[in-house]
């Protein structure tokens, strides 16, 4: 599952992409076998080499007090930049799970998956509690 409702993968035999603001596409290199997220806006135009996996899909939005779960998130450095290894895939952190706050809109790489969609904070009001069972 690609994840966001995306349980297959469409592929696009089109030779231009229009890739709108906001939204995302997967693009797989056939010669070295490397998925890589292109961003819009832009038009993309395919290579022979290359299989689009589906049509643009919309990033991520996480409005403010709002939180969503992203599963196998992708590995960040010190300064946030997305790590890749030595062929250009993207790196992944298998087995764990990233909780993620209101901030930019930003696309799920591939592998990632939206474990829990959008999720309202639970807000405790002053002199209340909240009673949690295990």
């Amino acid at each position: 599952m690609l994840g966001r409702g995306l349980g297959f993968t469409m592929a696009t035999e089109e030779a231009i992409i229009r890739i709108p603001p906001y939204h995302y596409i997967h693009v797989l290199d056939q010669n070295s076998n490397v998925s890589r997220v292109e961003v819009g806006p832009k038009t993309y135009i395919r290579q022979d080499n290359e299989r689009v996996l589906f049509a643009p899909v919309r990033m991520v939005t996480v409005p403010p007090r709002h939180y969503c779960i992203v599963a196998n998130p992708v590995s960040r450095d010190a300064q946030s930049s997305v790590l890749f290894d030595v062929t250009g895939q993207v790196r992944l952190r298998h087995a764990d799970q990233e909780i993620r706050l209101a901030q930019d809109p930003f696309p799920l790489y591939p592998g990632e998956l939206l474990e829990k969609d959008i999720t309202p904070l639970q807000v405790v009001l002053p002199n209340t509690a909240l009673h949690l069972k295990a």
